[in-house]
Protein backbone atom coordinates (compact mmCIF):
# COMPACT_ATOMS: atom_id res chain seq x y z
CA UNK A 1 0.00 0.00 0.00
CA UNK A 2 0.92 3.39 -0.46
CA UNK A 3 1.48 5.27 2.22
CA UNK A 4 -0.16 7.85 3.81
CA UNK A 5 1.26 11.31 1.52
CA UNK A 6 0.41 15.02 3.11
CA UNK A 7 -3.32 16.22 1.98
CA UNK A 8 -3.05 17.17 -1.92
CA UNK A 9 -2.79 21.01 -1.48
CA UNK A 10 -5.18 21.14 -4.55
CA UNK A 11 -8.03 19.03 -2.52
CA UNK A 12 -7.82 20.96 1.21
CA UNK A 13 -9.60 24.44 0.52
CA UNK A 14 -10.37 25.83 4.15
CA UNK A 15 -12.01 22.71 5.60
CA UNK A 16 -12.65 20.43 2.29
CA UNK A 17 -10.37 17.57 3.01
CA UNK A 18 -9.95 18.96 6.52
CA UNK A 19 -7.70 15.56 8.91
CA UNK A 20 -8.11 13.76 5.41
CA UNK A 21 -4.53 12.02 4.62
CA UNK A 22 -4.93 11.84 0.56
CA UNK A 23 -2.81 9.55 -1.49
CA UNK A 24 -1.60 11.77 -4.12
CA UNK A 25 0.26 9.17 -5.93
CA UNK A 26 3.04 9.77 -8.83
CA UNK A 27 1.12 13.02 -10.36
CA UNK A 28 0.80 15.14 -6.85
CA UNK A 29 3.74 17.88 -8.74
CA UNK A 30 4.11 15.87 -12.04
CA UNK A 31 5.76 12.61 -12.41
CA UNK A 32 9.06 14.52 -13.70
CA UNK A 33 9.75 17.78 -14.91
CA UNK A 34 13.30 18.14 -15.85
CA UNK A 35 15.32 17.18 -18.61
CA UNK A 36 15.20 13.35 -19.34
CA UNK A 37 18.20 11.15 -18.80
CA UNK A 38 18.82 8.91 -22.14
CA UNK A 39 19.71 5.23 -22.37
CA UNK A 40 20.66 3.47 -25.33
CA UNK A 41 18.07 0.90 -25.19
CA UNK A 42 19.21 -3.07 -25.85
CA UNK A 43 16.31 -5.52 -27.22
CA UNK A 44 16.48 -8.66 -27.09
CA UNK A 45 15.82 -11.21 -29.49
CA UNK A 46 12.47 -10.06 -30.83
CA UNK A 47 12.11 -6.73 -28.93
CA UNK A 48 10.10 -7.98 -26.51
CA UNK A 49 12.13 -6.57 -23.03
CA UNK A 50 15.02 -3.67 -22.87
CA UNK A 51 16.65 -4.01 -19.55
CA UNK A 52 20.20 -4.88 -20.42
CA UNK A 53 21.63 -1.61 -20.63
CA UNK A 54 20.11 -0.04 -16.89
CA UNK A 55 21.73 -2.92 -15.68
CA UNK A 56 25.24 -2.29 -17.33
CA UNK A 57 24.43 1.16 -15.83
CA UNK A 58 24.00 0.05 -12.34
CA UNK A 59 20.16 2.07 -12.37
CA UNK A 60 16.94 0.69 -11.49
CA UNK A 61 14.13 0.53 -14.09
CA UNK A 62 11.55 3.70 -12.37
CA UNK A 63 8.82 2.49 -15.43
CA UNK A 64 7.41 -0.48 -17.16
CA UNK A 65 5.58 -0.07 -20.30
CA UNK A 66 3.38 -3.09 -21.40
CA UNK A 67 1.09 -3.90 -24.36
CA UNK A 68 -1.01 -6.78 -23.88
CA UNK A 69 -3.52 -8.37 -26.54
CA UNK A 70 -6.73 -9.02 -24.25
CA UNK A 71 -9.57 -11.68 -24.54
CA UNK A 72 -11.77 -11.72 -26.50
CA UNK A 73 -10.16 -9.17 -28.75
CA UNK A 74 -8.15 -5.99 -28.81
CA UNK A 75 -5.17 -4.60 -27.17
CA UNK A 76 -4.53 -2.33 -23.88
CA UNK A 77 -1.16 -1.02 -22.55
CA UNK A 78 0.10 -0.23 -19.57
CA UNK A 79 2.43 2.01 -17.85
CA UNK A 80 3.13 1.00 -14.35
CA UNK A 81 5.51 3.23 -11.60
CA UNK A 82 8.00 1.19 -9.77
CA UNK A 83 9.87 3.95 -8.04
CA UNK A 84 9.23 2.66 -5.16
CA UNK A 85 9.96 -0.92 -5.34
CA UNK A 86 8.35 -1.75 -1.55
CA UNK A 87 5.17 0.38 -2.23
CA UNK A 88 2.36 -0.77 -4.63
CA UNK A 89 3.10 0.50 -7.44
CA UNK A 90 0.47 2.86 -9.49
CA UNK A 91 -0.87 1.89 -12.47
CA UNK A 92 -2.16 3.92 -15.80
CA UNK A 93 -3.62 1.96 -18.78
CA UNK A 94 -4.58 3.12 -22.64
CA UNK A 95 -6.90 1.61 -25.11
CA UNK A 96 -5.00 0.24 -28.04
CA UNK A 97 -1.24 0.19 -28.61
CA UNK A 98 0.60 2.27 -27.04
CA UNK A 99 4.19 1.50 -26.07
CA UNK A 100 6.83 4.21 -24.68
CA UNK A 101 10.56 2.92 -24.62
CA UNK A 102 12.34 6.06 -23.05
CA UNK A 103 13.05 7.87 -25.92
CA UNK A 104 9.66 7.36 -28.33
CA UNK A 105 6.12 7.58 -27.32
CA UNK A 106 4.52 5.55 -30.24
CA UNK A 107 0.92 4.40 -30.94
CA UNK A 108 0.14 1.87 -33.82
CA UNK A 109 -3.19 1.12 -35.36
CA UNK A 110 -3.81 -0.94 -38.11
CA UNK A 111 -6.80 0.39 -40.36
CA UNK A 112 -8.26 -0.47 -43.51
CA UNK A 113 -8.07 2.14 -46.61
CA UNK A 114 -10.49 1.18 -49.81
CA UNK A 115 -8.79 1.91 -53.33
CA UNK A 116 -10.82 2.24 -55.93
CA UNK A 117 -8.57 0.21 -58.37
CA UNK A 118 -6.81 -2.39 -56.10
CA UNK A 119 -9.57 -2.80 -53.44
CA UNK A 120 -8.95 -2.37 -49.89
CA UNK A 121 -5.43 -2.15 -48.78
CA UNK A 122 -4.42 -2.56 -45.03
CA UNK A 123 -2.35 0.30 -43.74
CA UNK A 124 -0.55 1.11 -40.71
CA UNK A 125 -1.15 4.33 -38.50
CA UNK A 126 1.94 4.80 -36.69
CA UNK A 127 1.60 8.12 -34.24
CA UNK A 128 4.97 9.21 -32.92
CA UNK A 129 3.03 11.15 -29.75
CA UNK A 130 6.57 12.34 -28.82
CA UNK A 131 6.64 14.80 -32.36
CA UNK A 132 2.97 14.64 -33.11
CA UNK A 133 4.07 13.13 -36.40
CA UNK A 134 1.64 10.64 -38.42
CA UNK A 135 2.68 7.87 -40.78
CA UNK A 136 0.80 5.69 -43.08
CA UNK A 137 2.37 2.22 -43.99
CA UNK A 138 1.08 0.19 -46.39
CA UNK A 139 1.12 -3.26 -45.09
CA UNK A 140 -0.89 -5.93 -47.38
CA UNK A 141 -3.56 -5.55 -50.43
CA UNK A 142 -7.01 -6.93 -49.72
CA UNK A 143 -6.71 -10.03 -51.51
CA UNK A 144 -3.54 -11.23 -49.24
CA UNK A 145 -5.45 -10.78 -45.73
CA UNK A 146 -7.90 -13.00 -44.94
CA UNK A 147 -10.03 -12.01 -41.30
CA UNK A 148 -7.60 -8.86 -40.82
CA UNK A 149 -4.31 -8.36 -39.23
CA UNK A 150 -3.28 -9.32 -35.65
CA UNK A 151 -0.48 -7.52 -34.53
CA UNK A 152 1.81 -9.92 -32.38
CA UNK A 153 5.15 -8.07 -31.01
CA UNK A 154 5.78 -4.37 -30.76
CA UNK A 155 9.68 -3.63 -31.24
CA UNK A 156 11.49 -1.30 -31.20
CA UNK A 157 11.73 0.40 -34.48
CA UNK A 158 9.53 -2.59 -36.16
CA UNK A 159 6.32 -3.92 -35.51
CA UNK A 160 5.33 -8.37 -36.35
CA UNK A 161 2.01 -8.55 -37.90
CA UNK A 162 0.65 -11.70 -38.90
CA UNK A 163 -2.48 -12.58 -41.09
CA UNK A 164 -4.36 -15.21 -41.99
CA UNK A 165 -3.74 -15.68 -46.05
CA UNK A 166 -6.45 -16.39 -48.55
CA UNK A 167 -5.50 -19.89 -48.34
CA UNK A 168 -5.88 -20.72 -44.53
CA UNK A 169 -2.03 -20.53 -43.76
CA UNK A 170 -0.53 -18.23 -41.11
CA UNK A 171 1.80 -14.83 -42.66
CA UNK A 172 4.20 -12.68 -40.75
CA UNK A 173 5.26 -9.54 -41.52
CA UNK A 174 7.67 -7.44 -40.28
CA UNK A 175 6.88 -3.78 -40.86
CA UNK A 176 9.35 -0.58 -40.18
CA UNK A 177 7.90 1.69 -38.35
CA UNK A 178 10.02 4.42 -40.36
CA UNK A 179 8.82 3.48 -43.70
CA UNK A 180 11.83 1.51 -44.46
CA UNK A 181 10.26 -1.18 -46.06
CA UNK A 182 8.63 -4.79 -44.43
CA UNK A 183 10.05 -8.61 -44.63
CA UNK A 184 8.20 -11.85 -44.24
CA UNK A 185 9.44 -14.10 -41.14
CA UNK A 186 8.66 -17.67 -41.41
CA UNK A 187 7.38 -17.35 -37.78
CA UNK A 188 7.28 -15.43 -34.41
CA UNK A 189 7.31 -16.82 -31.23
CA UNK A 190 7.46 -14.66 -28.05
CA UNK A 191 7.74 -15.65 -24.11
CA UNK A 192 5.77 -14.95 -21.34
CA UNK A 193 8.40 -13.60 -18.62
CA UNK A 194 9.96 -10.28 -18.68
CA UNK A 195 13.11 -9.79 -15.85
CA UNK A 196 14.82 -6.84 -15.11
CA UNK A 197 17.53 -5.85 -12.94
CA UNK A 198 17.03 -4.92 -9.65
CA UNK A 199 17.77 -5.75 -5.50
CA UNK A 200 17.39 -8.99 -4.51
CA UNK A 201 15.36 -11.20 -6.84
CA UNK A 202 14.56 -7.39 -9.31
CA UNK A 203 11.59 -7.24 -11.37
CA UNK A 204 9.68 -9.28 -13.43
CA UNK A 205 6.12 -8.93 -15.20
CA UNK A 206 4.83 -12.33 -16.09
CA UNK A 207 1.72 -14.40 -17.16
CA UNK A 208 -0.20 -16.64 -14.87
CA UNK A 209 -3.03 -18.24 -17.21
CA UNK A 210 -4.49 -15.13 -18.68
CA UNK A 211 -3.53 -12.44 -15.73
CA UNK A 212 -0.67 -10.15 -16.08
CA UNK A 213 1.21 -10.69 -12.91
CA UNK A 214 4.08 -7.92 -11.66
CA UNK A 215 7.19 -9.21 -9.24
CA UNK A 216 8.62 -6.96 -7.39
CA UNK A 217 12.38 -7.00 -5.30
CA UNK A 218 11.98 -8.13 -1.84
CA UNK A 219 9.14 -10.39 -2.47
CA UNK A 220 7.72 -14.03 -2.76
CA UNK A 221 5.74 -15.45 -5.33
CA UNK A 222 2.54 -15.02 -3.49
CA UNK A 223 3.09 -11.50 -3.21
CA UNK A 224 3.26 -10.76 -6.69
CA UNK A 225 0.98 -8.23 -8.01
CA UNK A 226 -1.96 -9.01 -9.88
CA UNK A 227 -2.70 -5.97 -12.91
CA UNK A 228 -4.54 -7.28 -15.59
CA UNK A 229 -6.86 -10.40 -15.91
CA UNK A 230 -8.55 -11.50 -19.29
CA UNK A 231 -4.51 -11.44 -20.96
CA UNK A 232 -4.43 -13.33 -23.80
CA UNK A 233 -0.64 -12.70 -24.37
CA UNK A 234 1.96 -9.54 -23.55
CA UNK A 235 2.94 -7.64 -27.35
CA UNK A 236 5.88 -5.91 -25.54
CA UNK A 237 7.63 -4.62 -22.10
CA UNK A 238 9.76 -1.80 -22.01
CA UNK A 239 11.90 -1.31 -18.78
CA UNK A 240 12.48 1.99 -18.78
CA UNK A 241 15.20 3.86 -16.33
CA UNK A 242 14.87 7.54 -16.37
CA UNK A 243 15.07 10.04 -13.37
CA UNK A 244 12.95 12.54 -14.20
CA UNK A 245 10.39 12.60 -17.74
CA UNK A 246 10.53 15.75 -19.71
CA UNK A 247 7.44 18.20 -19.94
CA UNK A 248 6.71 17.39 -23.52
CA UNK A 249 6.81 13.45 -22.67
CA UNK A 250 5.05 14.23 -19.22
CA UNK A 251 2.32 15.74 -21.06
CA UNK A 252 1.82 13.29 -23.99
CA UNK A 253 1.30 10.39 -21.09
CA UNK A 254 -1.24 13.13 -19.42
CA UNK A 255 -2.97 12.83 -22.72
CA UNK A 256 -2.79 9.02 -23.64
CA UNK A 257 -2.29 7.17 -20.43
CA UNK A 258 -4.83 7.32 -17.76
CA UNK A 259 -4.67 7.10 -14.14
CA UNK A 260 -6.19 3.76 -12.68
CA UNK A 261 -6.34 5.03 -8.79
CA UNK A 262 -7.33 2.29 -6.17
CA UNK A 263 -7.94 2.64 -2.49
CA UNK A 264 -7.84 1.05 1.01
CA UNK A 265 -10.69 -0.18 2.52
CA UNK A 266 -11.25 0.25 6.68
CA UNK A 267 -13.16 -2.02 8.50
CA UNK A 268 -15.29 0.51 9.97
CA UNK A 269 -19.04 1.42 10.45
CA UNK A 270 -20.43 4.39 8.23
CA UNK A 271 -23.60 6.34 9.14
CA UNK A 272 -25.04 7.58 6.03
CA UNK A 273 -25.65 11.52 7.48
CA UNK A 274 -24.13 13.50 4.99
CA UNK A 275 -21.38 14.48 7.95
CA UNK A 276 -18.30 13.79 6.93
CA UNK A 277 -16.32 14.84 9.78
CA UNK A 278 -16.31 11.08 11.02
CA UNK A 279 -14.29 10.28 8.00
CA UNK A 280 -11.37 12.70 9.20
CA UNK A 281 -8.99 9.97 9.82
CA UNK A 282 -9.40 7.91 7.14
CA UNK A 283 -6.70 7.51 4.10
CA UNK A 284 -8.46 9.23 0.74
CA UNK A 285 -7.46 8.52 -2.71
CA UNK A 286 -6.86 12.32 -4.24
CA UNK A 287 -8.27 12.63 -7.86
CA UNK A 288 -6.91 15.72 -9.90
CA UNK A 289 -4.58 15.73 -12.12
CA UNK A 290 -4.39 15.72 -15.71
CA UNK A 291 -3.87 11.73 -16.40
CA UNK A 292 -7.36 11.53 -14.83
CA UNK A 293 -9.23 13.71 -17.04
CA UNK A 294 -11.16 11.67 -19.54
CA UNK A 295 -12.43 14.18 -21.43
CA UNK A 296 -12.67 17.78 -21.76
CA UNK A 297 -8.81 18.10 -21.10
CA UNK A 298 -8.73 21.30 -22.87
CA UNK A 299 -11.09 22.80 -20.43
CA UNK A 300 -9.32 21.72 -17.58
CA UNK A 301 -7.63 24.52 -15.59
CA UNK A 302 -6.32 22.83 -12.79
CA UNK A 303 -7.63 20.98 -9.22
CA UNK A 304 -9.55 23.93 -8.50
CA UNK A 305 -11.61 23.57 -11.79
CA UNK A 306 -12.69 20.12 -11.09
CA UNK A 307 -11.55 17.48 -8.73
CA UNK A 308 -12.50 15.22 -5.54
CA UNK A 309 -11.06 12.87 -3.04
CA UNK A 310 -12.94 9.20 -2.22
CA UNK A 311 -12.43 7.11 0.68
CA UNK A 312 -14.01 3.71 1.62
CA UNK A 313 -14.86 1.56 4.26
CA UNK A 314 -16.70 -1.87 4.87
CA UNK A 315 -18.99 -2.03 6.91
CA UNK A 316 -21.00 -5.04 7.91
CA UNK A 317 -21.97 -6.21 4.81
CA UNK A 318 -21.99 -2.95 3.17
CA UNK A 319 -19.68 -0.80 1.09
CA UNK A 320 -19.32 2.49 1.64
CA UNK A 321 -17.40 5.43 0.57
CA UNK A 322 -17.37 8.96 1.39
CA UNK A 323 -16.33 11.50 -1.87
CA UNK A 324 -15.55 15.44 -1.62
CA UNK A 325 -15.91 17.21 -4.69
CA UNK A 326 -13.69 20.51 -5.21
CA UNK A 327 -15.65 22.73 -8.14
CA UNK A 328 -15.25 26.56 -8.10
CA UNK A 329 -18.32 26.45 -10.37
CA UNK A 330 -20.76 24.35 -8.87
CA UNK A 331 -24.39 23.92 -11.20
CA UNK A 332 -26.62 22.19 -8.95
CA UNK A 333 -29.03 19.65 -11.23
CA UNK A 334 -25.99 19.92 -14.20
CA UNK A 335 -23.05 18.68 -12.35
CA UNK A 336 -22.90 14.82 -11.46
CA UNK A 337 -20.83 12.25 -9.26
CA UNK A 338 -21.36 9.00 -10.59
CA UNK A 339 -20.79 5.90 -8.75
CA UNK A 340 -19.99 2.43 -10.44
CA UNK A 341 -19.12 -1.77 -9.78
CA UNK A 342 -19.09 -4.25 -12.28
CA UNK A 343 -22.46 -5.00 -11.28
CA UNK A 344 -24.36 -0.87 -11.15
CA UNK A 345 -23.98 2.23 -11.50
CA UNK A 346 -25.46 5.56 -10.14
CA UNK A 347 -25.90 8.88 -11.71
CA UNK A 348 -25.91 11.56 -8.32
CA UNK A 349 -27.33 15.29 -9.77
CA UNK A 350 -25.52 17.70 -7.48
CA UNK A 351 -28.42 18.93 -5.40
CA UNK A 352 -29.41 22.41 -4.59
CA UNK A 353 -29.59 21.50 -0.81
CA UNK A 354 -28.52 18.72 1.45
CA UNK A 355 -30.23 15.37 0.26
CA UNK A 356 -30.47 11.83 1.10
CA UNK A 357 -31.72 9.32 -1.57
CA UNK A 358 -31.93 6.10 -1.82
CA UNK A 359 -32.08 4.13 -5.35
CA UNK A 360 -31.16 0.50 -6.66
CA UNK A 361 -29.32 -0.63 -3.40
CA UNK A 362 -27.38 2.55 -2.77
CA UNK A 363 -27.69 4.94 0.21
CA UNK A 364 -26.92 8.62 -0.01
CA UNK A 365 -26.71 11.66 1.49
CA UNK A 366 -25.30 14.97 0.40
CA UNK A 367 -23.57 17.26 2.58
CA UNK A 368 -24.29 21.10 2.81
CA UNK A 369 -22.99 23.05 -0.19
CA UNK A 370 -20.03 25.48 0.08
CA UNK A 371 -17.92 28.03 -2.68
CA UNK A 372 -15.45 25.32 -3.51
CA UNK A 373 -17.79 22.14 -4.24
CA UNK A 374 -19.48 19.67 -2.30
CA UNK A 375 -19.34 16.61 -0.37
CA UNK A 376 -21.38 12.68 -0.20
CA UNK A 377 -21.51 10.01 1.92
CA UNK A 378 -23.15 6.54 0.94
CA UNK A 379 -23.08 2.96 0.97
CA UNK A 380 -23.44 -0.15 -1.46
CA UNK A 381 -26.01 -3.11 -0.75
CA UNK A 382 -23.93 -6.33 -0.93
CA UNK A 383 -26.02 -7.38 -3.79
CA UNK A 384 -24.90 -4.52 -6.20
CA UNK A 385 -21.16 -5.17 -5.55
CA UNK A 386 -18.91 -8.27 -5.06
CA UNK A 387 -15.20 -8.80 -4.76
CA UNK A 388 -12.63 -10.35 -6.89
CA UNK A 389 -9.78 -11.72 -5.58
CA UNK A 390 -9.32 -9.28 -2.28
CA UNK A 391 -10.71 -6.07 -4.47
CA UNK A 392 -14.20 -5.06 -5.75
CA UNK A 393 -14.13 -2.85 -8.96
CA UNK A 394 -15.32 0.64 -7.94
CA UNK A 395 -14.80 3.64 -9.98
CA UNK A 396 -15.91 6.91 -9.23
CA UNK A 397 -16.69 9.58 -11.87
CA UNK A 398 -17.74 13.33 -11.86
CA UNK A 399 -18.82 15.30 -14.58
CA UNK A 400 -18.03 18.95 -14.37
CA UNK A 401 -20.55 21.40 -16.51
CA UNK A 402 -19.44 24.69 -17.53
CA UNK A 403 -21.55 27.28 -18.93
CA UNK A 404 -18.76 28.55 -20.78
CA UNK A 405 -16.29 25.70 -21.85
CA UNK A 406 -18.75 22.63 -21.49
CA UNK A 407 -18.22 19.33 -19.89
CA UNK A 408 -15.28 18.28 -18.25
CA UNK A 409 -15.09 14.18 -16.94
CA UNK A 410 -12.64 13.01 -14.28
CA UNK A 411 -12.52 9.74 -12.83
CA UNK A 412 -9.93 7.75 -10.46
CA UNK A 413 -10.14 5.06 -13.16
CA UNK A 414 -10.64 5.16 -16.98
CA UNK A 415 -13.71 2.95 -18.52
CA UNK A 416 -11.82 -0.12 -19.71
CA UNK A 417 -11.50 -3.41 -18.39
CA UNK A 418 -11.24 -3.46 -14.78
CA UNK A 419 -7.40 -3.20 -13.70
CA UNK A 420 -6.95 -5.83 -10.97
CA UNK A 421 -5.41 -2.63 -9.00
CA UNK A 422 -8.18 -0.36 -9.95
CA UNK A 423 -11.13 -0.17 -7.19
CA UNK A 424 -11.04 -0.99 -3.36
CA UNK A 425 -9.11 -2.89 -1.70
CA UNK A 426 -10.63 -5.04 1.09
CA UNK A 427 -9.16 -5.24 4.49
CA UNK A 428 -7.31 -8.70 4.86
CA UNK A 429 -9.05 -9.80 7.96
CA UNK A 430 -12.38 -7.90 8.92
CA UNK A 431 -14.39 -8.23 11.58
CA UNK A 432 -16.81 -11.12 11.75
CA UNK A 433 -19.02 -11.11 9.36
CA UNK A 434 -18.07 -8.16 7.45
CA UNK A 435 -17.38 -9.75 4.34
CA UNK A 436 -19.92 -11.16 2.26
CA UNK A 437 -19.47 -15.09 0.58
CA UNK A 438 -19.69 -13.38 -3.30
CA UNK A 439 -16.02 -14.09 -3.83
CA UNK A 440 -15.94 -14.78 -7.68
Amino acid sequence: MIPPAPILAALQPCSLLQGWQVTAGPRAGRWRTLAARRLPLALAALGLTSCGAERHAGLLPTVVSVVTRMEPRGYLSLLVDLNAPRQRPTLRVAPGLVAYDGQNLVEVQPIARIDEDLGPTWELLVSDLQSGDERLLPVARGAEVHGGLEVVHLLERSVVMRNQAADGSSQWREVDLSGGGQKTLAEAEGTSRFECYGPDRGFTIYLDGQRLMLALPHGNSEEALPLLDQVAGVVSVNWVAESMFPTFVDQALDGRFKMAGSLQAMARESTVDGDLREWAQDVALGVGSAAHVQEGLEAWDNERDASFAVAARLAPYELCAAIRVRDDDLLPGQDIIEVETNLERWQLEVPAEPTELSVRGLHAAFTDQASFGVGVELCLHPQVWETRDGHVPFRVIYRDVDEDEGVTIIASAPDIPWPALAGVRLPRRGREGTLPHRDE
